[in-house]
């Protein structure tokens, strides 16, 4: 035990200390680049016509374009009712600057939502007056290279030299692209070599994002005190097969917390499964991690519980997590306070949970969550645990009134003074690269705390599981496939290393916990282990991997 609370001790101190670090280090945006939130239409705004063509240079399917949306440079989706029709898109813009996107498929490479930002500076209803139409093919290709140019200046000034294979696959996506523009005025000619463009681009940038992370964990060496982390809800029995693979991987554990498990009836509080597997992790030096003590969504929330004027509903969650964090204070140091609350109740549950919910009150729970854990324990490290970074699936159309994307939530409780140590971001594989991946995680960095990766996942099969949800980012997302045209060990085990890579990199980033070890999993066949306890190719590369920067 004394071994262990001197672990604790230490990541604690490093958490700490991440703190007061990551407010020095260099971010990648200003905090007046995020001071105006996303804009609205005007009456005065010329309708826009965009087109597109799938790989065979065929008129787009309307099928395929439910996800379309827009946003602005820091992702936060527009409320849009854009018109489908075969090949064209039409919608009212904004006034404020957007990117464009929505998922396409690009033979070679994958299924991924493509972003045409004119270049960097956004889009605007006035520059696109000018305009007939937006060919979105072009523009999805011209803006990847101008966006993995700024990359190469990027990493230069690092004193990095790009890779020959980095620079070969660039090099073909600018040959493409020319003769793109080559083609001018022959749409059908000019898709076909800009999905050549964009395969290889799709990978450059990738590469690229790579080569910086790998230059940056080398150059810094090793993090002492970064969480490698898991959810725990299966760890039983001390010794059994499933807690020797846990522990060997692991120094991080999340626990089930949930208030619809542990308190079914009011005043009546059964904490044994989470007793239980604590009990077992006693001779580890494994750190666990509380989550969630507030997640309002049906399956979390007890039917005594539902349907309560919003203070009463406050007053019986807060109740809670003084009780729990109480309960547990010389045991669990780390809590998800509040979970998703910036999305959840889902649309699907609407007013089900708290009648008359919105967004001030949404943050008004986050806050008074945040305090009754400090109250309850005045040693505790808070996280706020955010979801669907993305947005668009919830935020671009009809939202809720408590809805809004896990950005402007975080700075209504800036503004409301909420004090909590990190924020907490789930990352489920939703059909976007990695060159993207790394553009929407830095620009929470801005937030000067420190960032939990709380959930992550990606799927080692394609095969479809009756009753499952392909749920990343949106319904669906995390079956896009990426790097080829099925999900395997070796494609799951790719991404789980390059996800690593780039997350590792980041002073900010101080724990990754990977949602589950075993199948069945969240996402289907998401585990790094299968069913029959057999490690996967992402379990053993996973492990190489932190054995590597562990030693450095």
């Amino acid at each position: 035990m004394e071994n262990k609370n001197c672990m604790r001790k230490q990541v604690l101190g490093s958490l700490a200390i991440m703190i007061l670090t990551v407010i020095n280090v260099a971010l990648p945006f200003s905090k007046s680049a995020f001071a105006s939130a996303p804009g609205e239409t005007t009456k005065n705004s010329k309708v826009i016509k965009c087109k597109l063509l799938n790989a065979e240079g065929k008129p787009f399917e309307v099928s395929k374009m439910e996800r379309f949306h827009i946003c602005d440079l820091l992702n936060r989706p527009f409320q849009l009712n854009p018109e489908f029709s075969e090949g064209e898109i039409t919608f009212l813009p904004v006034e404020t600057p957007f990117r464009i996107s929505l998922p396409v498929e690009v033979p070679g490479f994958g299924e991924v939502f493509l972003y045409a930002d004119n270049r960097g500076d956004g889009y605007t209803a006035e520059f696109l007056a000018k305009k007939d139409f937006l060919f979105l093919n072009y523009e999805f290709a011209a803006d990847r290279l101008e966006t993995i140019k700024k990359k190469i200046s990027e990493l230069r000034k690092m004193g990095v030299k790009p890779s020959d294979e980095f620079q070969e696959r660039f090099k073909a996506a600018e040959q493409f692209f020319k003769k793109c523009k080559k083609a001018k005025g022959d749409e059908k000619e000019m898709s076909k070599w800009c999905m050549e463009s964009l395969r290889e681009s799709l990978y450059a940038g990738e590469m690229i994002v790579i080569e910086k992370a790998k230059h940056l964990i080398a150059e810094r060496g090793q993090r002492k005190g970064f969480l490698f982390g898991c959810n725990a809800f299966q760890f039983k029995n001390y010794g059994d097969d499933y807690t020797k693979q846990f522990e060997s991987l692991f120094n991080f554990a999340t626990l089930p917390y949930y208030m619809g498990g542990i308190q079914r009836t009011e005043g009546q509080f059964n904490y044994s499964r989470v007793n239980s597997i604590i009990d077992a992790m006693e001779n580890t030096q494994i750190i666990t991690k509380g989550h969630p003590l507030i997640f309002l969504v049906p399956n979390s929330t007890p039917d005594w519980v539902k349907n309560q004027p919003y203070e009463r509903v406050k007053e019986i969650c807060t109740d809670y997590i003084k009780h729990t964090i109480h309960q547990f204070r010389s045991r669990v140091h780390i809590w998800d306070v509040v979970n998703e609350a910036h999305v959840q109740p889902d649309t699907q549950y609407g007013d089900a949970i708290i009648p008359d919910y919105n967004k001030e009150k949404a943050v008004d729970m986050s806050c008074a969550a945040a305090k009754a854990a400090r109250e309850a324990d005045p040693t505790c490290f808070r996280i706020v645990n955010c979801t669907g970074t993305w947005a668009d699936y919830y935020m671009g159309k009809n939202p809720k009134p408590w809805q809004q994307s896990p950005y402007d939530y975080l700075q209504m409780l800036e503004d409301a003074g909420c004090e909590y140590e990190a924020i907490g971001l789930q990352y489920y594989h939703s059909g976007r690269d990695l060159l993207e991946f790394e553009r929407d995680l830095e620009r929470f960095a801005h937030f000067n705390k420190p960032i939990h990766i709380t959930e992550l996942q990606i799927p080692s099969s394609s095969e479809n599981i009756p009753g499952k949800d392909w749920w990343g980012g949106g319904k669906g997302g995390a079956g896009f496939k990426w790097h080829g045209d099925l999900f395997t060990e070796t494609i799951q085990a790719d991404w789980i290393e390059a996800v690593y890579n780039i997350l590792y990199s980041k002073l900010y980033i101080e724990a990754v916990t990977y949602w589950d070890m075993t199948d069945p999993a969240f996402v289907p066949h998401g585990g790094i282990v299968d069913e029959n306890g057999k490690p996967k190719e992402g379990y053993f590369r996973l492990k190489k991997l932190i054995e590597k920067w562990n030693n450095m």
